[in-house]
C-alpha cells in the first residue's frame, strides 16, 4: 500500500536548505475525512466529554501509534520515505498522534509568542543527519492554524551549537533531547535562522531533517479559520539495515506487546507503554498492520540485504562524548557503591548470625 505523494528533486533541494519540505498528496481527501471520523469515534469514548491528555496537541499515551487510522497513514507514507532514502527496506516509527482542539471554544490557549517549546529530537552523540521526521495533516494547517514552526536552515549549526555548550551537550544525551533556552534561540538568530510557520495541505507531509529546531505551533487569535482542528500522524522511517539485533528485538517487543516507541526507528530505539487506559484502547494490532509489508516495518519481518536491489545509504556516525563518558562512569561508581553496600550488609549479617 504506497502513497501517491512524490519526493520530488525540490523537495530534496529544501529538506537540505532549509532543513524541511513540505510534500502534497500523500492521502486524499477523503482518505483524510475517513481517518479524521475515526479519531472523533475514539474521542466519544471518554467518559463525560473528558479530552486525552495532550501536551501542545501531541498526544502520546492510549497506544494511538497503533490504531487503525494511524497505521493505514503510516503505510500511505511508507513510498516517502522510501524515495527519501532510495530504498524501500526501511523500518518505521510506531509515534504518537496530535489532535489539537480550537481555542476559539475555550479548551485551549492560543499563541503567546513570549512562550516557546522550539527543541530538538536529535541529541549531541549523533552525527549529521540520522532521521527525517514527518507528519501527516488529515486537515489543512496554514500559518496561523495549529501547525509546525522551525528555524528555518537551524540544522546547519547543529554541531557548533553543542560543541560550544558542553551543558547543553550533556542535557541533550541525558534527555535524548534538548529544549532551547532564550540564549540558545538568539544563537541561532544571530546565525540567520528565522523563524517559520509552515502551512501544510489537508494529505500531506512535512518533513523535516532531526537536527532542526521545530516545535508545535498554537493557533494565533483572529486566525482565517477559526474553529479549525488539528489532525496529525507522525512518521519516521529509516534504514533497515541501520538496526543492531538488539535494536530489533526491540521493535519487535514493541509490536507483539502493543506499545509505542519514540520517532527514532533503526537506531536507539525506545518504547513505552500506553500509560493510561480507556475502554476504546488498542490491545492488539489492527488488521491493517499484520500485512506483511507491515510486518517488515514493525521489524517483525526481515529484509533480504543481498537481493541486489537498494539498501540505502551508510549507517551514520556517532561520537563518544566527554558528557557520555563522564555519564557512563558516575553510573559505574554508583553501582560499585550500591553493591560495596549491600556486601557490608550481608557480612554484618553472617556475623551475627555466627
Amino acid at each position: 500500500m504506497e502513497g501517491s505523494g512524490m519526493f520530488g528533486p525540490e523537495n530534496r533541494e529544501e529538506l537540505t536548505t532549509k532543513g524541511y519540505t513540505v510534500v502534497r498528496g500523500v492521502l486524499s481527501n477523503e482518505e483524510c475525512d475517513n481517518c479524521i471520523q475515526q479519531y472523533q469515534r475514539w474521542l466519544q469514548e471518554f467518559p463525560h466529554d473528558d479530552f486525552p491528555p495532550s501536551m501542545h496537541s501531541l498526544i502520546s499515551h492510549f497506544n494511538t501509534g497503533h490504531m487503525e487510522p494511524t497505521w493505514f497513514v503510516r503505510l500511505r507514507a511508507k513510498s516517502v520515505f522510501a524515495q527519501i532514502w532510495q530504498t524501500s527496506k526501511l523500518l518505521t516509527s510506531i509515534d504518537a498522534i496530535a489532535i489539537g482542539r480550537p481555542p476559539e471554544d475555550g479548551e485551549e490557549s492560543f499563541e503567546e509568542p513570549s512562550k516557546s517549546w522550539l527543541h530538538m529530537d536529535q541529541n549531541a552523540s549523533r552525527v549529521g543527519l540520522h532521521a527525517v521526521q514527518g507528519g501527516v495533516y488529515l486537515e489543512e494547517a496554514c500559518e496561523d492554524d495549529w501547525t509546525l514552526e522551525v528555524l528555518e536552515g537551524s540544522h546547519w549549526y547543529f554541531e557548533e551549537f553543542f560543541e560550544g555548550r558542553q551543558d547543553a551537550a550533556r542535557i541533550s544525551e541525558l534527555n535524548i533531547f534538548y529544549k532551547l533556552t532564550e540564549d540558545d534561540i538568539k544563537f541561532y538568530g544571530g546565525k540567520g535562522c528565522q523563524k517559520i510557520r509552515v502551512s501544510v495541505p489537508k494529505g500531506g507531509i512535512v518533513l523535516w531533517d532531526s537536527r532542526l529546531v521545530h516545535a508545535n505551533a498554537r493557533p494565533r487569535k483572529d486566525r482565517e479559520h477559526p474553529g479549525r482542528w488539528r489532525y496529525v500522524v507522525f512518521v519516521s522511517m529509516t534504514p533497515a539495515h541501520w538496526a543492531s539485533e538488539r535494536e530489533m528485538a526491540k521493535k519487535r517487543y514493541a509490536y507483539n506487546n502493543v506499545v509505542m516507541t519514540t520517532h527514532w526507528s533503526s537506531q536507539g530505539v525506545r518504547t513505552h507503554g500506553s500509560g493510561l487506559s480507556i475502554s476504546g484502547l488498542p490491545t492488539k494490532i489492527p488488521e491493517i498492520a499484520t500485512t506483511n509489508e507491515a510486518k517488515e516495518l514493525a521489524g517483525m519481518v526481515r529484509y533480504d540485504f543481498k537481493d541486489g536491489k537498494s539498501n540505502g545509504p551508510q549507517m551514520p556516525t556517532w561520537k563518544v562524548s566527554e558528557n557520555a563518558t563522564t555519564f557512563t562512569r558516575a553510573n559505574i561508581y554508583t553501582v560499585c557503591f550500591v553493591l560495596c553496600q549491600v556486601l557490608i550488609v550481608i557480612v554484618a549479617y553472617l556475623f551475627n548470625l555466627f
